[in-house]
């Protein structure tokens, strides 16, 4: 990409680093895929903005992500019972069955953090659930 054509699009800055920084640096950008160290860095910077967007109430979208064993009924019943109950939370779930026989269902949210953290630890919370991930992924 031509940044010259960019340019009007960017902020830009001068950053300096304590000594070693900057090659940890560069190993964390090759090793998550990142094209260059400004684009590693903006995304480290978007994620504090979120985190700090998520600790002031701001309306956000999330994920929730569950794994539990589908020998076992009660977990799939108690789960699609919170998201009934979280109705206006829960935008969109995808429930996928897995080789082991294991099911991934994942939950796409929106709303206030407190709320949707609420509906996570109540997701984790059920019996045979054996994990559960919940991501804040941006505010709106």
């Amino acid at each position: 990409m031509n940044m010259k054509s960019q340019d009007k699009f960017l902020d830009r800055f001068t950053v300096c680093l304590e000594k070693g920084m900057l090659s940890r640096l560069d190993e964390i950008a090759s090793e998550r895929g990142y094209p260059s160290r400004s684009q590693a860095l903006a995304d480290f910077l978007r994620r504090a903005i979120v985190k700090k967007d998520w600790k002031g109430g701001r309306e956000c979208v999330g994920t929730i992500s569950l794994y539990y064993d589908s020998a076992d009924s009660r977990p799939a019943r108690a789960v699609e019972m919170l998201f009934a109950r979280y109705a206006v939370n829960v935008a969109a779930v995808q429930t996928v069955m897995l080789k082991n026989g294991a099911i991934m269902t994942s939950a796409s949210v929106i709303g206030k953090p407190a709320v949707m953290e609420r509906l996570a630890d109540a997701l984790r919370a059920v019996k045979g659930v054996t994990y559960g991930a919940f991501s804040i992924v941006a505010p709106i």
